[in-house]
Formats: C-alpha cells, structure tokens, sequence
C-alpha cells in the first residue's frame, strides 16, 4: 500500500473547492474519474495555508503500481488534460509514500484533524541512516503528544522514488514525509515555539538538504463521491480560461458538498510560524 503525493500551483482564480465555479465542476469530474479506478482507496486534498496557489493532493492506492496502472490506461490522457484546466502541470511534485500507519486518514481527514502539519525533510539520494532518522522524528511526535493537547493523531514514511528535486538546489534527493493531524493552528504554534523539534532532528541538522513545513486542512473522498451533473465542457473551459475578475467572497460549497471554513486567521497564524522558522 503507497500513499501518492501530488502538489501542483493552480491557475490564477481557479477555486476548485468552491463546486458552483467552473473550477469545482472540473475538479469534481476529475474526482469522479479517480475514485473509480482500480486499487483506488480514497483522496485527501486541500490548498496549502500559507500559500493557497499551491494545491494538494495525497490518494492512497493498493500499491504503486495500481497508480502506474492507471497512469497507462486511455482514461489518464484525458483526466489529466481536464486537470490541467485548472492547475499548471509543469510545476506538479509528485511521489510515493508507504506510510505508518497504513491509511494516513486520521492525520490528514479534516474529520479529525482540521489542521495537518506537513513535514518534508529532503535528504541526498545515498543517505541510508533511515532508522536512526525515524527514531529521531518519533521523539518529535513523542513530543508533541505529551505537551500538546491538541494534537490529533500522526503519519510519516520515507518517499519510495530517490530521484525527487530537492527545493532550492539543483540535486534530487529522497525525503521522509511527517504528518501531524492538530485541532487548531494556534495549538501547533504553541507547540512549535518551545523548540523541541530542532532538538530531536539535531544529529541530521547537516544531513537535511531542505526542510518544508506546511499547512492544510484536507477534506476526505470516498469511492462514489457522485457525478458533476451535466456540465456543458465548453462554457466550462471558457470560465476557466477567461474567469470574471471579484473581490472576495463568502464561504462557498467544496466540490464534495461540505463548505469551506474562514481561514483568515489560520493563515495569519501559518505565515506566522513560517516566518519564525525561517529565522532559525
């Protein structure tokens, strides 16, 4: 069992999560086609808080291969392309993570945790201490379970490919991907200032070539999330292509039927944090 991995930037004024724009309709159809292929399990996506250009999204499969499968047969050509309405596919990362426990849904599902902390350590292709790695970030999750309430549940896996680009470099590299599940931003801020992180992934200070450390709340889909209806493809690409410019609206209906939360304050908390580590 693998967990794929997908991180795109969208299209400027694409809003997938909102199911009334042609956008959501799109994205909702690509849903459909998803849940419908063979070893598919269920879908986690979301925008990422501090930067909602960039969208997520994770799709647990029987194995990679049931993934490559897919990405072989006539329907894929296609998918992608309607994909690609609202996202740009030349900055798609994308890879794959067996991760412990086996399905990550307590971490990632906004049903239980309304916040997921993404963590991507990025290490060079050769490095093999990865025991010594997990045992070092599970005194992190130790941590963050014994002072922090609020945290929810968590996830983590060493990604299967060693070719992935390493931000801010020119070299490819492996990395492990944490997942900590919290009940607000705040919660993990608070946790996040006492340090205890830094402390635990001392020793491999030198030996991570990029660390990430993101946001997202992530809504579950199911196998039958249910059809867009009739959507006329024209009149969709046309809105997508040339979308009416508008301030900013008010909440509005995910592409799975649940309504967006009013992030505000969560992303002033993210950047927040972003900016506190940076400066470490």
């Amino acid at each position: 069992m693998a967990t794929e991995i997908a991180i795109f930037k969208l299209k400027d004024g694409k809003a997938p999560e909102d199911s009334t724009s042609a956008a959501g309709q799109v994205f909702k159809d690509t849903l459909n086609t998803l849940t419908e292929q063979k070893g598919f399990q269920r879908a986690y996506w979301g925008t990422e808080t501090e930067n909602p250009e960039n969208f997520r999204l994770f799709v647990d499969w029987d194995s990679v291969d049931a993934h490559t499968d897919f990405t072989k047969t006539e329907t894929y050509k296609p998918f992608l392309e309607r994909f690609g309405m609202m996202a740009d596919l030349s900055s798609a990362q994308m890879f794959h993570v067996p991760f412990t426990p086996h399905p990550p849904t307590e971490a990632l599902s906004d049903h239980v945790s309304p916040t997921s902390e993404i963590n991507v350590h990025y290490f060079s292709s050769d490095f093999s201490d990865h025991d010594g790695f997990l045992e070092a970030y599970k005194q992190v999750v130790a941590g963050a379970e014994k002072t922090a309430k609020a945290q929810t549940a968590s996830a983590g896996g060493w990604t299967q490919e060693k070719d992935i680009p390493i931000p801010g470099t020119s070299e490819k590299g492996q990395a492990y991907v944490g997942i900590i599940g919290w009940n607000s931003m705040e919660a993990h801020e608070e946790w996040e200032s006492s340090g205890d992180r830094d402390k635990a992934l001392q020793k491999y200070k030198d030996q991570i070539k990029h660390e990430s450390v993101t946001h997202s709340s992530l809504t579950q889909v199911q196998k039958g999330a249910g059809g867009v209806g009739d959507v006329d493809g024209g009149n969709v690409q046309e809105e997508i292509l040339n979308p009416l410019d508008g301030g900013k609206s008010a909440p509005k209906t995910k592409a799975d039927g649940t309504t967006t939360k009013n992030n505000d304050d969560l992303k002033g908390a993210a950047n927040s944090l972003k900016k506190e580590r940076a400066g470490r």
